[in-house]
């Protein structure tokens, strides 16, 4: 995690963050042939600025991920920057908001989930620019709408560049203090780069939350979705637990999901996770997670996560995080392959900045 130093300067709010890191990774190809360990440094600055203008709220942001390796036919050495800025201004008739992305990250971190494959370490780029509405209708519904347009391209590596156009609406109401519902409908373009190959998806989601105690929140949602051409996706949705005590944390959720991917189309993910941490005391936590996790995109891949960690503040200044992450992956047409990846992170903070 990142810790931030914060000071205010007039309407501004200057924010920054860096974190030191180094790792081992003692099978990051998730090879179950050849399977090749590597040691990586990170080092991960960042700044943030916020601020009013009028009745305008702006936020921007930087950050840059340096990287380097033993083993650069394994791992990369890599200098990833990635940048953000929001904007939001209130009015009579709704909240209006744009946002704009731009990030750079290793294809390897980015895939493996969307799509199950482990391709070579190389780099994916994403750009993005959506726009927001959303109006308090009555003392207990509210209404929201968003559209979005996203480029993602890759280098190194035979995925397909890919843009998508979506939108949506989101009505929302509360029955009491405990309980709501909503109905969500969305809709997705998907078209390749260079290629005459363009996908559609829409989907419709009835979702309810209940918090029956300051400690206790659940949540259900459930709908279906198609593709162009008619085809039912199935059912798809989500289930989620969460509590929050005053020492303990635990939440685990498990549901079914459609992603645009660079295999030219989308995929569809079914995953289960769960995580628990406690406070040791005032300065430590400790805590677990697990996910599962299936991907039906060109064959059926089936991935496992267990991590655990501990994180202590030495002082107002310093952090340290130390951490160790079991991965498992079975299927995709190849025999299984295994992962185990021991880091340990500093980050340092500076209240004077």
């Amino acid at each position: 995690m990142f810790n931030t130093a914060t000071v205010w300067a007039g309407n501004w709010q200057h924010a920054v963050s860096s974190r030191v890191s180094t790792e081992i990774d003692s099978n990051p190809a998730m090879s179950p042939a050849y399977p090749g360990s590597v040691r990586r440094a990170l080092f991960e600055p960042g700044y943030t600025l916020m601020g009013k203008v009028g009745e305008s709220e702006l936020k921007a942001g930087l950050a840059l991920q340096i990287a380097r390796s033993s083993n650069q036919i394994l791992s990369q050495n890599r200098d990833s920057p990635s940048m953000f800025f929001d904007w939001s201004r209130p009015s009579d008739a709704g909240e209006f908001g744009i946002s704009s992305r731009y990030a750079e990250t290793t294809i390897r971190d980015a895939e493996v989930d969307a799509t199950g494959l482990v391709p070579l370490d190389s780099t994916r780029t994403s750009r993005n620019l959506s726009g927001r509405w959303s109006k308090t209708m009555t003392e207990r519904s509210s209404l929201s709408v968003n559209g979005l347009y996203e480029r993602t391209s890759y280098k190194g590596a035979t995925l397909v560049d890919y843009a998508t156009r979506s939108g949506g609406a989101i009505f929302n109401y509360a029955w009491s203090d405990q309980s709501a519902s909503s109905l969500s409908v969305s809709y997705v373009e998907y078209k390749t780069a260079g290629i005459i190959a363009r996908r559609r998806f829409a989907n419709a989601i009835l979702g309810w939350n209940w918090k029956p105690s300051d400690y206790l929140e659940f949540s259900l949602q459930m709908g279906t979705s198609k593709v162009s051409g008619g085809r039912d996706m199935g059912t798809q949705g989500a289930a989620t637990m969460q509590y929050t005590g005053q020492r303990n944390q635990f939440a685990i959720n498990a549901g079914r999901q459609v992603t645009p991917s660079g295999l030219g189309g989308f995929v569809t993910a079914d995953q289960v996770n769960g995580n628990w941490s406690h406070d040791l005391s005032e300065h430590s936590r400790t805590g677990i997670s697990s996910g599962w996790r299936k991907n039906r995109s060109i064959t059926d891949d089936i991935s496992r996560t267990t991590e655990a960690w501990l994180q202590h503040n030495l002082n107002s200044f310093w952090g340290v995080r130390t951490y160790c992450r079991h991965r498992i992956r079975e299927g995709g047409g190849v025999d299984g392959a295994s992962a185990n990846i021991l880091g340990l992170s500093f980050t340092y903070t500076n209240p004077d900045f």
